[in-house]
C-alpha cells in the first residue's frame, strides 16, 4: 500500500488536528476503514478533543505513513 502525500499544501502543520473523516481522507481511506483501523490499533492514538470527538494529529499521521512505507514486503 502507497498513500501519496502530495496532494498536501505546502503549509500544513503537523500540529494541526484533523478529525475523523479528515484523516480518514488524509489517508485516503473511507471513513468506516479509518474507523476500523482506530477500533482495531491499527492507526495512531487519537486526541480526546470533547467527550464523543477524537482527533488526530497530522505529524502523527505522517509519521505512521512513513513507518509503512519502510517495511518490507512480505508475500
Amino acid at each position: 500500500m502507497t498513500v501519496v502525500l502530495s496532494h498536501l499544501p505546502a503549509d500544513l502543520s503537523r500540529h494541526k488536528v484533523l478529525n475523523t473523516a479528515e484523516a480518514a481522507a488524509f489517508l485516503n481511506f473511507s471513513i468506516s476503514h479509518f474507523r476500523r483501523l482506530y477500533r482495531s490499533g491499527g492507526v495512531p492514538a487519537p486526541m480526546q478533543l470533547s467527550t464523543r470527538k477524537l482527533g488526530w494529529k497530522t505529524g502523527d499521521l505522517i509519521d505512521w505513513v512513513a513507518a509503512r512505507q519502510s517495511r518490507p514486503v512480505t508475500v
